[in-house]
Parts: structure tokens; sequence; C-alpha cells
């Protein structure tokens, strides 16, 4: 009777260990396809940031090409708008001049 109890409990801690068995490599299997999806998810993840960066830096060299254009057109602005000063000063002073001459 002993043997037979013997055999039953080992048979029993036999079939527990091929639960466990089971288990841990279902847990391995999950993690696994868990890493799997990270990697992928990683990977998606980093485009999606390369696209936008790639997104951001069109719009970044569009407002710096219309903040060019229109620093230009300020300067020739500023230009002409001297060139008017300077012009009617000159004028002035010339008047100044030929009132004071031929007073």
């Amino acid at each position: 009777m002993p043997t037979f109890e013997i055999e039953e409990r080992v048979a029993r801690l036999e079939g527990r260990i091929d639960e466990h068995s089971k288990f841990f490599e279902s847990i391995s299997v999950k993690l696994t396809l868990m890493d799997d999806k990270g990697d992928r998810d990683r990977e998606e993840l980093e485009k999606r940031i390369d696209r936008n960066r790639e997104e951001l830096e069109k719009k970044i060299d569009t407002a710096r090409r219309d903040l060019e254009q229109k620093m230009e057109r300020l300067d020739r602005k500023m230009d002409t708008n001297f060139r008017w000063i300077v012009g009617i000063q000159i004028t002035t002073w010339i008047t100044v001049l030929l009132a004071i001459l031929f007073k």
C-alpha cells in the first residue's frame, strides 16, 4: 500500500509540474507577443514622429521664406521712404537758401 500511495503522489506531482510547465510556457508566449507588439508600436511611433518632423520642417521653411520676402519688401519700402524724405529736405533747404539770397 505505501508504494501505491507514493506512486499516486508522484503522479499528482508530475501532473502539477506539467500544468506549471504549460502555464510558464503560455506566459513566455504572451511575453514574446507583447514584445513583438511593442516593437511594432515603437516602429510606428518613430514613423509618425519622422512624418511630423518633416511636416514641421516644411512649415518652418515656408514661414522663413515668407518672413524673408516680407523683410525684403519692408527694406525696399524703407529705402523709398528715405529717398522721399531726403529729397523733400534738400528741396526745402534749397528753397530756404534761395529765399534768403533773393530777399
